[in-house]
């Protein structure tokens, strides 16, 4: 069942910008095309189960994929999806763009191709949760948008290191355990982001320090401040 948020952003980019939305397109259903007629994905869900519909329509089509990433949230709880709310709470778990590293692993490899773009929006919801027996306790019926916090245009693969802290500058080498130490991320997180940089192109690996792999930046990234 298609979410309030996926409704949202697919009019926000298709007809409330001169395009249309749901597009048949080689056989692949697509969520809107925009005046300029390029197919746009959103994409809640998994990135990488959008591999085969890119790898066959990517090499004829501009295509954008609008990732949404919920920076905040307010919890809306229900007896049932249509029934009255009966609480509303903030959340107090925050997003970051940066998570989009759990994910884009799926996605990388495209991520050179001068028809593809990523643009990846900090979004504030409202999630409606109704009750369940069953852990965790409930089961989400709907995101809403509130507003769009932010947002990151991934469009060259160097555009990666805009969403990592400064200080990194081409031919700077580093391992994942360097990258988790200043994400303050743990290290199996930092090891999906060096993947990311390599297989896109934006790092290479050097060599090795002890078990580690050695990684080299590529490209214009951040200055280092």
């Amino acid at each position: 069942m298609e979410s309030s948020l996926h409704r949202s952003l697919k009019e926000h980019f298709g007809t409330l910008r001169g395009g249309r939305c749901e597009v048949a397109v080689e056989g692949f259903r697509i969520d809107a095309v925009d005046a300029e007629g390029t197919l746009i994905e959103i994409q809640s869900g998994s990135l990488g189960s959008l591999r085969p519909k890119l790898g066959r329509l990517l090499p004829h089509h501009r295509m954008r994929v609008i990732r949404p990433i919920v920076l905040r949230r307010t919890v809306v709880r229900r007896d049932r999806a249509e029934g009255p709310d009966l609480s509303r709470r903030r959340s107090p778990r925050r997003g970051s763009l940066t998570d989009v590293f759990d994910d884009l692993v799926g996605l990388a490899p495209f991520l050179p191709d001068p028809n593809l773009g990523v643009d990846l929006l900090g979004v504030d919801v409202e999630e409606v949760r109704v009750t369940r027996r069953r852990r965790p306790g409930y089961v989400v019926v709907d995101r809403r948008l509130v507003e769009i916090v932010e947002s990151s245009r991934l469009y060259s693969p160097v555009d990666l290191w805009d969403l990592l802290p400064p200080g990194f500058q081409p031919g700077d080498q580093f391992t994942t355990a360097d990258l988790a130490r200043k994400l303050g991320r743990p290290l199996y997180f930092a090891q999906r982001v060096a993947y990311c940089l390599r297989v896109a192109g934006a790092a290479e690996t050097v060599g090795k320090r002890g078990n580690s792999l050695i990684y080299r930046a590529v490209g214009d990234v951040a200055a280092l401040t």
